[in-house]
This record gives C-alpha cells, structure tokens and sequence, in this order.
C-alpha cells in the first residue's frame, strides 16, 4: 500500500483524525464562511409590532397622496413621494436596532405632515402656505402657518431618530452632550438639505408653492426651534434618571 493510500486508511480507522487535505478544504470553507458573513455587516433585528404598523401608515399616506398629486396634477408629486421613499431608505439602512414605538409612529406621522403640506390644495395655494392670524409685515409670515408647525415638528422628530440610531449607542462615555449636539446637527443640516431640495423644485416648477427668501429663513429657525427642543428634552431625560431618589423612597 502506497504512503498516501496508508494515511488516509489511518485516517478513517481513526476518530476524530482528519487527513491533512482534508483538514485544509475544510477550514478554506470555514474562513470563506466566515469572510462572507463579515462582509454582510451586522444583521439587523426583525422589525417590532410598533414598526411594522408605523411602516403601514406610511405606506398607505406615501400611496394616497401619489394618487391624489397625480389626479391633480401636481408638478410636485414625484418630488414629495420620492423625498419620503429616500428618507425611510435612509432610516432602514442606519437601523441596528428596533426603533422605539413612539418614535415609529412620530416618523410616519412626521412623513404625512410632508405629504400634506406639499400636495393637499387649500385654496390657490398648497397646506404648507395655510396660516392662522394676522400678517406681520416686519416678520415676513402670519403668527401661525402649517409650514412653521410642520418644520418644527419634523425636526423634533428627526433629531430624536438622530440620537436613537447614530448617537445613543455611544452615550454610555463622558461625551453624551456631544453626542446631543452631533444628534441637533444632524436633525439640522438634514433640514438644510430639504431647502436645498425645495430651491431645486423652484427652479423646475418656476417658483410654484415653495416661497422665497422669507419662506427658507422661517424654515430654518422653525428647524432649529423643533431639534433645539429634542435635544433639550434628550438631556433632561438623562438628567432626571440620573437625579438620586429622595431618601425613604422605596428602590
């Protein structure tokens, strides 16, 4: 009997001993498995109760107002359907964990505030420019309009998905103020990328719906009222679970 025929006979006459070609293939397989595997990134959780019902909501508001801007003939429609199709894009590939239930429903909420306000015709004009009061002449916009309250809202919004997806991870280290900060600014070069959006769509729709100088100076303070006001909140929630329990309180 040859050497190689006498090696692998020794092999299979022996448990738990592998012939070394063998031995090799097998963990070529293995480190390849395991190359894939670490390639894919970190697999992400199965969606919650919660997330899958605020996915729903979305999806039917993103289908209705498609229809009712195309019926219409809205020169905005694609632009307003595509916007939210990117953002939950963008909210499926950031998320490492599943998102609060609240905050699930806030961002399909915060999705149809956006839909609105851009396609549902009120008048001559769109929700968005809908207001309520006077005119001040000095401000440039009425005491109380839908974009002001949706701006806000939505940067709210954003900035707590900010801090739950990118920041809150690493909030275990001595830089959770940072991280608020980083999460604020994120919510709010977010919301200048939707101005930059609606300068492009003034340029394509010659100026319809979206405003002009005043329009994007309210939006922008609108934007850093609502993430100013979510970062506020983000710190004294922290500061109220840190705060000592009086004493005699039951732990």
């Amino acid at each position: 009997m040859s050497s190689g025929a006498h090696a692998m006979a020794a092999g299979r006459r022996q448990p738990g001993i592998m012939p070394d070609h063998l031995a090799h293939v097998t963990l070529e397989s293995r480190s390849s498995a395991r190359h894939r595997a670490e390639s894919s990134g970190p697999s992400r959780p199965p969606l919650s109760r919660a997330e899958r019902g605020a996915i729903q909501i979305a999806a039917v508001a993103l289908a209705g107002f498609c229809i009712y801007g195309l019926a219409t003939g809205s020169p905005s429609t694609v632009g307003y359907v595509f916007s939210v199709l990117v953002i939950g894009a963008a909210i499926a590939w950031m998320r490492r964990a599943p998102l609060p239930g609240l905050l699930a429903i806030a961002l399909a909420i915060a999705a149809i505030l956006h839909l609105a306000g851009g396609l549902i015709n009120v008048g001559q004009n769109v929700l968005y420019n809908a207001s309520i009061g006077p005119y001040v002449k000095g401000l440039g916009t009425h005491l109380l309009q839908y974009d002001h309250v949706a701006h806000a809202y939505v940067s709210f919004v954003t900035a707590f998905a900010c801090w739950v997806m990118l920041a809150a991870p690493h909030a275990a280290t001595n830089h959770r103020r940072e991280l608020v900060i980083l999460a604020v600014g994120a919510a709010l070069g977010l919301g200048a990328l939707n101005e930059v959006v609606e300068f492009l769509t003034t340029l394509a729709h010659h100026g319809a719906h979206v405003g002009g100088y005043w329009n994007t100076g309210w939006d922008l303070v609108c934007n850093l009222i609502g993430a100013g006001a979510a970062g506020l909140v983000i710190i004294q929630s922290r500061a109220t679970a840190a705060r000592p329990a009086p004493a005699g309180t039951p732990a």
